[in-house]
Formats: structure tokens, C-alpha cells, sequence
């Protein structure tokens, strides 16, 4: 048992949730679980019960729920002097990112790390994904962030960190035949907008869908995410985008979303130079985000069944 399983337990009571449980601590719903679970055979009983759509703490739970509350304020006091007194973690890190990944995902980590980390600096800039390597080789910043081509330099180290599913992007006016699903050959009869050819994430779909017998009938091209999104809501077309990147339109009644019945995703990639001697603040981020990796995040399918 460690503090991150007795803050999961508590921030679950308190939620009522698991899915802002997860969202709170960077993990997935499964993880959540798998902590539960950890503590319920330590004690070897159930710590709530479910009730109307609640959770009833046991006695144990109870108990548990009450200590877990000290030491978590306990343990969070200690840090916060360790802090005060301790310069590892002051520092600026500069990253760079292409746009739908630092906008839509990275954001979320960085005020994780910052809520954790709060003396460090971070720069966040965006730039097309030829434009971030170069920044990472040229040592012009610490970290860079891509989506669906991983590099291939002997310079260069590659994390993979997530995968963000892909779904389709209909306006509010679209009528779909039939089902929940969308399969490419349907979603592909449609009027497209995508991203200029040559891009990663052009040549990722196309990659994806080849062999799947559909032909594109892409009729607009734009390099610039919101663009996409801004013509699709006025009615101009459809699109194939990460989840991520529509998530608040989509709940915001703006545009509507499809999953694929054949689901595919596009992964994210860490990169950063590999002769670059690392500052206590560069490891911690680089640690951070290996405990992302090692947990993942939330997808799609996660929160939306």
C-alpha cells in the first residue's frame, strides 16, 4: 500500500466517480479498480458498498477513509517543507509540441506535473512536427511532443507515451443510416476535410485505412486543427480526428461523434535529444510522464462505454 492507492480511495469516496477518478490522478478506470481491489485483500474485506448509485463505506472503509485523509495532509505538508528547502525542482523546462497534442493532451499532464511540482517553470510552445525535431536536435528546448510518426534519428529517443483514438467528426445536421458505429467505407462516401497531404496525420489515416477498399473523397485541405472543426460546424464536411481534440465540442452539443466499429488509434511520442545531460527538473518530468506511460490515460471507450 502507498500514498497514490490511499488518494485514489479517498478522491473515489469523495467523487462518487471513478471516471474524475481517474481524471484526477492520471490513471484509467481500470487502474482505479486495481487499486481498490489492492486495498480491499490487504484488509481482506469490502470497503463500500454500492447503493443507488452510491458509494456506502464499510466499517473498515470508514476507518480507512478517515486515515487516509491524515496521512495524505501529513505527507503533503512534508513535501511542500522538502520543497521549501530544497532547490531540485525549481528550473524552466522548454517544450515543444504540434498543436492538437499540446492544446488537447499535453495541458493536461503539464498541470499535473506543475500541481506536484510547483516551483518549475514550463514553456510550451507549438510548432509543425518537422519544426519540433528540429528543436529537439538543435537543443532549442528539452522535450518534444508528436503524434503518429515516430522518429527515426540516431539522435533522437522516442517514448511512446499514449494512444488517442481516432473517431469521426459529423456536424449537428448529420443523420446517421444506422447504429451507434460507423465503418470506414461509410464514414469514407463522405465529403472530407483533412489535413494537407505530406502531414503525419494525412499520411497516417491513409496508412491505416489502405487495404480497407475506400477511396477518399477529401474536398477540402487545411493545416490547422480549429479550421477543421470551424468548417465542419458550418456544415462544409467531415472529418476523421482524435477524440481529444473534439472531446469539449462534442459535449457542448457542437458537432456530433462516431466511433469506428473497426477502432484504431494514433500514438503520441515523447522525443528528446539523446546527448542532453538532464537537470533535476528534467528528470522529474521525465519520470512524471513515465508513470503516465505506465498507467495510461483515459480513452474514449473508457468513459463512454
Amino acid at each position: 500500500m502507498n500514498i497514490e492507492t490511499l488518494k485514489v480511495f479517498k478522491d473515489l469516496i469523495e467523487t462518487q466517480s471513478f471516471t474524475k477518478t481517474a481524471r484526477m490522478n492520471y490513471i484509467s478506470q481500470s487502474a482505479v479498480s486495481q487499486q481498490i481491489k489492492k486495498l480491499e485483500m490487504i484488509f481482506k474485506t469490502k470497503l463500500f458498498i454500492k447503493r443507488n448509485d452510491r458509494f456506502e463505506l464499510t466499517r473498515v472503509g470508514k476507518l480507512l477513509y478517515e486515515g487516509a485523509g491524515d496521512i495524505i495532509k501529513t505527507y503533503d505538508n512534508t513535501i511542500s517543507r522538502i520543497r521549501e528547502n530544497f532547490e531540485d525542482s525549481k528550473g524552466e523546462i522548454k517544450i515543444s509540441s504540434i498543436y492538437t497534442v499540446g492544446i488537447y493532451l499535453l495541458n493536461n499532464y503539464i498541470r499535473g506535473f506543475l500541481s506536484k511540482y510547483p516551483n518549475t517553470k514550463i514553456n510550451l510552445d507549438y510548432y509543425e512536427w518537422d519544426e519540433v525535431i528540429n528543436k529537439v536536435l538543435n537543443d532549442d528546448c528539452d522535450f518534444g511532443f508528436v503524434a503518429c510518426k515516430k522518429v527515426n534519428d540516431i539522435n533522437i529517443s522516442s517514448l511512446h507515451i499514449n494512444d488517442e483514438e481516432m473517431v469521426f467528426v459529423a456536424p449537428n445536421s448529420y443523420q446517421k443510416p444506422k447504429g451507434e458505429k460507423i465503418d470506414f467505407i461509410e464514414a469514407f462516401k463522405v465529403s472530407l476535410i483533412f489535413f494537407e497531404k505530406n502531414t503525419p496525420s494525412r499520411k497516417f489515416v491513409e496508412c491505416v485505412t489502405k487495404g480497407k477498399k475506400v477511396s477518399f473523397n477529401v474536398t477540402m485541405e487545411m493545416n490547422n486543427i480549429e479550421t477543421i472543426k470551424a468548417a465542419i460546424m458550418s456544415n462544409a464536411g467531415y472529418s476523421i480526428l482524435p477524440y481529444t481534440s473534439v472531446e469539449n465540442d462534442y459535449k457542448n452539443g457542437k458537432l456530433k461523434i462516431f466511433r469506428f466499429s473497426e477502432p484504431f488509434y494514433r500514438p503520441v511520442y515523447m522525443v528528446y535529444n539523446k546527448r542532453k545531460k538532464f537537470s533535476p527538473p528534467l528528470s522529474l518530468f521525465m519520470n512524471f510522464m513515465l508513470n503516465i506511460k505506465k498507467n495510461k490515460t483515459i480513452s474514449y471507450e473508457e468513459v463512454y462505454g
